[in-house]
């Protein structure tokens, strides 16, 4: 008899809108965020930054500051090279050009592919607000009233903060001419070249991914220590990949052996992206702590996370699609200048390169063109942002549909129906380099429509007319690819009690982990839900685990536990047989008991537990992305008078595979599509381009969206089950903020086209959309 076939037929749980078994310590004041969390004789650490986004440092003066009430102890860069510390280094790999492959890869942090950052410099500064120095003292106040104190003299260099001038300008690093830190392709240059000259008419666009401060709710913290008996390290810290930092501080900070740094995770406020590579912070309060043989904590403030988060998004794009007479695509061709920063991050690579994963989207493009650089500026590094590259290509091309629309006189839904890929063809393999294993776009469009209220639309656009405002509607179509790349593991155990307790190797931060995989566990051993506890976020626990990043918990750490849960059956059936005394052939498995076949003679996984190890575990490499898919429409209406716009309406229509809790999918939903209206209206992240200096470092100036920016969200989910993942399952988390700024966009310029508005960037703030308004040429 099949153990999961017999615990999926009893299926209670995956599929139910089960409340969050988490909200309960959340709401209640339980949590145990970094800031919450006690240590005895904790001294607090102060960062002194950079002023300057470019400069020299030429002499750090700190003797008045270590005079200060309670000052323990002050930082700098010579004393980090004094003590050999590493830089940070990147990890993922940049690919290379078609034409030119590696034929070795080089090792993580080669620096011939990018610099490390070094966690305080000595000699050069290269971003505002990077770490210079670092107070420790007794309490926060002491050590912030010290660092007012000490003096750095810099020589000012001009630096470069646009992506399209540092293409232009004096490179940052020897190494990178034209601040080029890597070039990648896909594609036939030839035959998209043989397209274009044939094609009955060529839409070009220019567009550009503002960099986004991501602003979880809860700032970056750490608390460090150190064991002088043992000489290892432990980090406590808001961090969704703790396994992969703690490896990171060991490997290339310390160069110790990696079991010699714990990283430990409780409870995450959000984090996006922000909160999972390395950072200076995570490394100077474990260094500072070992030199003080006493616990450092820091913890940023929101200015702080304004300056020093890594940041997302940051791309120049030029795109240009060549269409046939009836209005479908022939080929694409692309043009995009990544934002690195100064340094290349851990995984800063990521965001250019996801062009050449999903670069086509939901469409059946036939030839594509991609031309994609990593460019150095004066500025933070960048990671990973909740989208990790999908929105910038997804804007782009969505944006470029649009205006194609407007001068090949077609509507928005025609234009893109004519181009869909046919559910019919999956498997469809894209001529960027993915196959797409299932999906069915067109549904989603109709389902989008349908709650959209498409009919409706004139009747409401004739409404606001009579108001003197201007209604407009916009699509989003988005596809993903997600989860590939990156294998981790499940452990179960059972314990005498009763308990059946996993360790998976992701981490939550907001994703309901603790709900979502007991309800996938529990329905796959046939088992109730309180039954099954969750630990993860320490190193101690899932030293192998990867963290969470990518929208991969529930289709890599799922997979793998609820395989993991069949794999405890089938261990259970042969330590069942031996207490038993009795063949396994002769004994099922229902409901988290076994029975000898015809008698009462029953064995719970508590039973078994008292008299043996009652344990499994499963490692899931996965054998392709998962492509979630939606369409979403948007509806804004607009005072010409003033700018403002009024988003009245945004209907969505999300491809998930299989929807583990609807509840929770349509939480992620929100919050997502929340971040995307942001990007699209709200924040602005602006640096003077002559100084570098940031001139909207708060919430009054880059503002996020508030209750009452938005409208009620008419979502409807779809379940085309992934083909090649065991529950179906393609994921969600990253489908908002992927489709909302396209959407939102799209529904601004449709609403001022008949006044001659071709484009509109974002964000489109009053003054953008007024600006806008008086220089349009009707």
């Amino acid at each position: 008899m099949c153990a999961a076939q017999d615990s999926n037929a009893n299926r209670q749980y995956v599929g139910q809108s089960i409340r969050r078994i988490e909200d309960h310590r959340l709401l209640t004041g339980r949590g145990r965020f970094i800031a919450d969390l006690p240590f005895a004789a904790t001294c607090n650490m102060a960062v002194v930054r950079s002023v300057y986004a470019y400069a020299d440092i030429i002499a750090i003066e700190t003797d008045d500051a270590r005079t200060m009430p309670g000052v323990l102890g002050i930082w700098t860069g010579r004393d980090v090279n004094a003590d050999e510390l590493g830089g940070i280094p990147w990890e993922r790999l940049p690919p290379a050009p078609q034409s030119e492959p590696r034929i070795s890869a080089p090792s993580p942090g080669d620096p011939t592919i990018g610099q490390p950052q070094p966690i305080l410099p000595e000699t050069r500064v290269r971003y505002l607000g990077q770490p210079v120095a670092v107070i420790v003292a007794e309490t926060i106040a002491q050590a912030k009233d010290a660092a007012d104190v000490v003096s750095i003299d810099y020589e000012e260099r001009s630096p470069i903060i646009t992506v399209r001038d540092a293409v232009e300008a004096e490179p940052l690093w020897e190494q990178a001419p034209g601040n080029l830190c890597f070039r990648t392709d896909a594609g036939d240059r030839e035959a998209v070249a043989e397209a274009f000259a044939r094609a009955a008419h060529i839409t070009v666009i220019s567009v550009d991914n503002e960099r986004l401060v991501q602003n979880p709710l809860e700032t970056r913290g750490y608390v460090g220590q150190y064991d002088s008996k043992t000489e290892r390290y432990t980090l406590h810290a808001a961090a969704g990949k703790p396994q992969t930092v703690g490896r990171a501080l060991a490997r290339d900070i310390f160069h110790l052996p990696e079991d010699h740094v714990r990283v430990v995770t409780k409870d995450v406020g959000g984090g996006f992206g922000a909160k999972n590579p390395l950072y200076p912070e995570q490394a100077l309060v474990l260094w500072t702590a070992r030199k003080l043989g006493r616990p450092v904590r820091w913890q940023a403030d929101r200015t702080e996370s304004f300056l020093s988060d890594y940041q997302g998004r940051g791309q120049a794009t030029d795109a240009e699609a060549a269409f046939d007479a009836s209005g479908r695509i022939l080929a694409l061709r692309v043009r995009a200048l990544a934002d690195l920063g100064a340094f290349l991050g851990p995984r800063g690579s990521t965001a250019a390169n996801m062009w050449r994963i999903m670069g086509t989207s939901v469409y059946d493009i036939p030839l594509i063109d991609f031309d994609l650089r990593g460019i150095h500026t004066n500025r933070m590094p960048t990671c990973p942002y909740r989208g990790a590259g999908a929105p910038e290509a997804v804007f782009a091309l969505e944006r470029l549909l649009d205006t194609a629309a407007r001068e090949l006189g077609l509507t928005p839904t025609e234009i893109r129906r004519r181009n869909l890929v046919p559910a019919s063809k999956m498997p469809y393999k894209s001529a960027a380099l993915s196959t797409y294993d299932s999906g069915d776009f067109s549904a989603a469009m109709d389902a989008a429509e349908r709650i959209a209220d498409i009919g409706g639309f004139a009747q409401r656009r004739t409404e606001s007319e009579a108001k003197g405002l201007k209604r407009g509607l916009g699509y989003g179509n988005l596809l993903e690819a997600c989860g590939a790349g990156i294998a981790d593991r499940a452990d179960i155990s059972c314990t005498p009690e009763g308990d059946i307790v996993v360790r998976i190797g992701t981490m939550s931060n907001g994703q309901s982990h603790e709900t979502v995989y007991a309800q996938m566990l529990a329905d796959r051993l046939g088992v109730e839900l309180a039954q099954i506890k969750i630990i993860q976020g320490d190193t101690n626990e899932t030293p192998w685990g990867m963290g969470t990043g990518a929208c991969r918990s529930m289709t890599i750490g799922g997979s793998a536990l609820v395989l993991a849960g069949d794999a405890l059956i089938e261990n259970g059936l042969g330590i069942a047989a031996e207490l038993f005394e009795a063949a396994p052939q002769d004994i099922e498995y229902e409901a988290g008991q076994y029975r000898i076949q015809g008698t009462d003679r029953v064995l719970s996984f508590a039973d078994i537990a008292q008299e043996k190890n009652l344990k499994s575990t499963h490692h899931y490499e996965p054998l392709n992305s998962t492509y979630p898919n939606g369409c979403h429409i948007a509806e804004v209406e607009i005072d010409p008078e003033t700018g403002v716009v009024t988003l009245s309406r945004y209907s969505m229509a999300q491809d998930v595979g299989r929807a583990l809790n609807p509840m929770v999918v349509e939480g992620q939903l929100a919050g997502g599509v929340a971040q995307g209206i942001g990007q699209a209206l709200l924040e602005r992240n602006y640096h003077d381009p002559e100084s570098g200096q940031l001139l909207t470092g708060s919430f009054m100036d880059c503002a996020l969206p508030r209750a009452d920016d938005l409208p009620f969200f008419a979502t409807d989910i779809l379940e085309v089950p992934c083909t090649h993942t065991p529950t179906g399952v393609k994921s969600v988390g990253e489908a908002g903020p992927t489709a909302a700024p396209a959407a939102v966009i799209n529904a601004i310029v449709d609403a001022l086209s008949p006044l001659g508005v071709r484009h509109i960037p974002m964000p489109a703030t009053p003054e953008t959309v007024f600006r806008a308004i008086q220089n349009a040429e009707p």
